[in-house]
């Protein structure tokens, strides 16, 4: 089971209230526990008001929820400056301001700061989830067989890299038995590049197809926004486009869109080739 909720919000009080229903919505509706979704409640709460309060650059940011099996990973993107949270001393739990990072690290089952200069800024929460009894996150997640790939285990994550690079190395055979013995499809590195992206990016049209014969998205975008058809095109790999476009991607998905990027840098046989994939209405 996996769902993906992506929001793209004003920086405006009035979106926290907003994204923290949506997103609660879905966990009740799940049957996550109630303390469970308090404690989510919380965690996204300060995550997106320290992006409304310091975020010094751009009018939105990003959400990006995943509730896979008994794991939820939440993402919260600006495109300020960002911070080092390693640098900020921890609060006095007494004190009026400066509690957002002590909360989401007390709260969180892992939390991950990334700084990109001058490009914003990432936090990455995740929390375990547990279901009520006979609710239907309990039955979609009966006998699942799908890893929980956290960071705080590090064999998991050692295995995880693994993955990772077999996908960038193109290693299609044994990528294959690893998402057909039950690691999930859509499996994506902190910055949110999936298997697939990362195959598409390096150059491996047979990987790229195998992978989205077996369910993997060719439409889902990083934590920048990025999508493998718009990679391929910036990376000229024409038989990793065919592949992709095969697959279903939309070549004016995006911003910029793999069309854009086309047009951008003069390329006829790509245009030509979204022209018939989607034609203009």
């Amino acid at each position: 089971m996996e769902i993906s909720l992506d929001l793209q919000l004003p920086r405006d009080a009035a979106s926290v209230p907003a994204t923290r229903r949506l997103l609660d919505a879905a966990l009740a509706a799940l049957g996550v526990e109630n303390r469970i979704r308090d404690d989510i409640e919380m965690m996204l709460t300060e995550a997106c008001t320290n992006v409304i309060k310091h975020a010094e650059h751009g009018a939105d940011y990003t959400v990006r929820a995943v509730i896979q099996g008994r794991r939820c990973v939440i993402k919260v993107i600006d495109s300020g400056a960002g911070f080092d949270a390693e640098r900020v001393p921890r609060p006095d739990p007494s004190a009026e301001h400066g509690r957002g990072l002590l909360i989401m690290r007390s709260l969180a089952d892992d939390v991950r700061f990334r700084s990109f200069p001058e490009d914003g800024a990432l936090v990455s929460l995740e929390k375990r989830l547990t279901y009520g009894e006979d609710s239907l996150g309990g039955l979609l997640t009966a006998g699942s067989r799908v890893p929980v790939l956290t960071g705080t285990d590090p064999g998991m994550e050692d295995f995880a890299a693994r993955l990772f690079d077999l996908a960038r190395s193109g290693d299609t055979r044994r990528l294959v038995d690893f998402v057909e013995a039950g690691v999930p499809v859509n499996l994506a590195t902190e910055r949110g590049d999936t298997l697939l992206m990362l195959a598409a990016y390096h150059g491996h049209p047979e990987t790229v197809r195998a992978l989205a014969a077996r369910g993997a998205d060719p439409e889902r975008a990083n934590d920048r926004g990025q999508r493998p058809l718009a990679g391929a095109v910036f990376k000229k790999e024409a038989k990793v486009v065919r592949a992709l476009l095969d697959a279903g991607a939309d070549p004016r998905a995006g911003s910029p869109s793999a069309l854009d990027t086309a047009r951008m840098f003069g390329n006829a046989e790509f245009l030509s080739w979204f022209e018939e994939a989607a034609p203009p209405a």
